[in-house]
């Protein structure tokens, strides 16, 4: 296995909105290459990750030189992911995670498994969340790349179907410059997705996360939060938990909480009151300090508007779920 760690001097995407989700999260830029598309007869040969540190950017990759080394490829490449909180890919949601699951499964692999993780997949986000289908000739990250003016950081001049065969020259004769392209093609992609975070400037972060959920973690403890839904008379949270493994129920007029430590589950159910079309929360009846909450247009006098007829305020049930939350991974 031929393994490669760069370092790049260029920060991170930030922002005061992506901050409030990802701040004191560990989060990963990744982008797999395979043999083919079909994961019970293709195999993992090469795992990309972009990773920001101290100088910046941080790339490792890790390449398989032999078709006998694809589940030491595997257990490696999950070692570098075991910390991570949440993981950026291009389609990660349809093929990087399910193909790497399928290979894990196939080689039996004990307690090797992905991390507690989110996944943030930018094409599921765009392609769901934003007008760019309608902007654009398709939704391929290069094209993406070129709206938003990054194709010009590219160096690789090849395609996927290029790098396979590309792959399978380099098994037969182990020449290091047909090595090196294939690893400038992934290490573009991951460095360019990394750079492609910045397409949430464009986009309802807020709306976003209240849709495909976010995570938690506070002191090795960890809450991923799957589903946000509006019911007639509350809201409604549930998703996974990671690192907990205690029992905890909270039965209260501002909330009710339910957290599995054997299944690895929880529930968070938050009433509401109803006003002709508007439905707000009363505050004051939290035990917590909501203050928080208080520079939102949603709050006044004490009380949160959650919804005012189909306008959801995304935000500000966002950042109330996640105040309940991280309360309550403090009391366990």
């Amino acid at each position: 296995m031929y393994c490669i760690n760069e370092q790049y001097p260029e920060a991170f995407y930030q922002s005061n909105i992506f901050r409030f989700y990802f701040d004191g999260l560990q989060l990963g830029v990744i982008d797999i290459e395979t043999t083919g598309l079909n994961s019970d007869r293709s195999r993992f040969i090469l795992g990309g990750l972009v990773v920001p540190d101290a100088q910046g950017k941080k790339a490792t990759q890790l390449l398989s030189e032999s078709n006998e080394e694809e589940s030491t490829l595997i257990r490696s490449y999950l070692n570098e992911l075991k910390e991570l909180d949440v993981l950026v890919s291009y389609n990660g949601d349809h093929f990087d995670l399910p193909f790497l699951n399928r290979r894990i499964q196939h080689h039996r692999i004990p307690g090797e498994t992905l991390p507690c993780f989110q996944s943030l997949d930018l094409y599921r986000i765009l392609d769901r969340y934003s007008n760019f289908r309608k902007l654009l000739p398709n939704l391929k990250q290069k094209t993406v790349e070129t709206f938003l003016g990054l194709w010009s950081d590219r160096t690789d001049e090849i395609s996927g179907s290029d790098s396979v065969e590309l792959y399978h020259q380099y098994l037969r004769t182990g020449n290091s410059s047909i090595r090196d392209k294939i690893l400038l093609h992934n290490k573009d992609d991951i460095l360019q997705l990394s750079r492609l975070l910045k397409v949430f400037e464009k986009l309802d972060l807020h709306k976003i996360m209240f849709h495909t959920g976010f995570i938690l973690a506070d002191q090795g403890k960890k809450i991923y939060i799957q589903n946000i839904s509006l019911r007639k008379d509350s809201i409604f949270v549930s998703g996974i938990t990671g690192n907990i493994s205690m029992d905890y129920r909270c039965y209260q007029t501002s909330h009710e909480a339910v957290i599995s430590g054997k299944q690895g589950n929880f529930t968070l159910k938050i009433p509401w009151q109803n006003q002709k079309y508007h439905s707000y929360i009363d505050l004051e009846e939290f035990i917590y300090d909501c203050s928080a909450l208080e520079k939102y247009p949603g709050y006044e006098s004490g009380y949160l508007l959650v919804k005012s007829g189909d306008a959801v305020n995304y935000a500000e049930v966002n950042h109330l779920v996640k105040l309940l939350l991280k309360e309550i991974l403090k009391e366990l």
